[in-house]
């Protein structure tokens, strides 16, 4: 019995140390695959933040590489982000503008013009576009502006999106083109073209004057002299025009030797009169051309509104009638228009016709 009971005691001892054996083995085991998930986990999270700077460092990149502003405020109007060429443009770096707002670096007009716009915006909570002055450190352009509400799902925050695009040299040549197509490349001043769209634009009811000047026996000087001279003797009758022309007036180069004054408000007729001896004394004073002295008297015809007419073309043939009945009668005058001048120049075409 003892025996057996000694073999019993031996037998369970050496199943405990296997159990032992075993549990350890196990432990290290559990261990080890935790160790590698650990690993692996620690791997996918390092991949996944490479992953997540690639992309932002290449949309980053797309943001700076577009040739335009783009930019992000706060529903305070604080700048969050703003792209590399909004920085070149104004000279700035982007830590100079994070956590400011327009009032920081815009005048004081044109900041609350574009927080108005941002106001605006955060209201209907849909993309506007803009035409806007800008001026940034003294240096002011044109820019066009969109602005939305972009909502960011990763949190509860929402912010505004903006872009800007520099149009100024647009703006510019617009602005050049325009002043082209109605002034006189000559003289300097407003061409047909501008007094007719003034004169149609004008719909106010106050009595107006037209005033069309032509240059006595201009054609002899261009013919005898060279156009070269007829240029330049042009360019002193503008110059001296302008100086004697109030400033709401407006004086133009009608074509050839003819000028034109549109007076926009009169009190009577004896104003247009007035401004017609003006004239016509300016003119006494010899004009001084390639070293030779040349005087040249201007004839001078006015229409009246709306006494001759309410309808601006016809005023300015009623201007022409007049000038030339001042040419008829001796010239360096001027004359108010007649309904007899108009057909007294029917009777003459009838004449020519014959």
């Amino acid at each position: 019995m003892i025996k057996l009971k000694l073999k019993a005691d031996i037998i369970l001892k050496a199943e405990l140390m296997m159990i032992r054996q075993n549990s350890h083995i196990n432990v290290e085991s559990e261990l080890e695959k935790l160790r590698k998930r650990v690993e692996e986990l620690e791997t996918r999270e390092k991949q996944l933040i490479k992953s997540l700077r690639l992309n932002e460092s290449l949309h980053l990149k797309i943001l700076d590489a577009l040739p335009i502003n783009i930019f992000l405020e706060d529903p305070e109007g604080r700048t969050i982000f703003v792209n590399e060429h909004a920085c070149k443009a104004h000279g700035v770096k982007g830590e100079e503008l994070v956590g400011k707002t327009v009032f920081d670096f815009f005048p004081m007009p044109i900041a609350e013009r574009q927080r108005e716009i941002d106001l605006e915006v955060w209201k209907k909570r849909t993309l506007q576009t803009n035409e806007v002055v800008t001026e940034f450190k003294g240096k002011k352009g044109h820019m066009l502006t969109g602005k939305t509400i972009i909502h960011l799902e990763e949190s509860i925050k929402e912010c505004l999106l903006g872009f800007g695009l520099d149009i100024t040299d647009l703006k510019n040549a617009e602005e050049k083109i325009s002043h082209m197509a109605y002034h006189d490349a000559l003289t300097g001043l407003p061409n047909r073209w501008f007094i007719k769209s003034c004169l149609n634009n004008d719909k106010s009811a106050t009595d107006k004057g037209i005033l069309l000047l032509d240059l006595d026996h201009f054609k002899v000087i261009n013919d005898s002299l060279g156009h070269e001279a007829g240029d330049q003797l042009l360019q002193s009758v503008a110059n001296r025009l302008r100086k004697i022309i109030k400033e709401d007036n407006v004086l133009a180069r009608f074509g050839g030797d003819e000028f034109i004054i549109f007076m926009p408000q009169i009190t009577s007729e004896d104003e247009t009169f007035e401004v017609s001896e003006e004239i016509i004394k300016t003119m006494k004073e010899p004009f001084r051309i390639y070293g030779q002295q040349f005087i040249i008297s201007p004839s001078i015809g006015i229409s009246l509104h709306p006494i001759h007419s309410e309808d601006m073309e016809t005023l300015i043939k009623y201007a022409d009638l007049a000038m030339y009945h001042s040419k008829e009668q001796g010239r360096n005058c001027y004359s108010l228009f007649s309904p007899m001048m108009k057909e007294n120049a029917i009777v003459r075409m009838h004449m020519m016709a014959k």
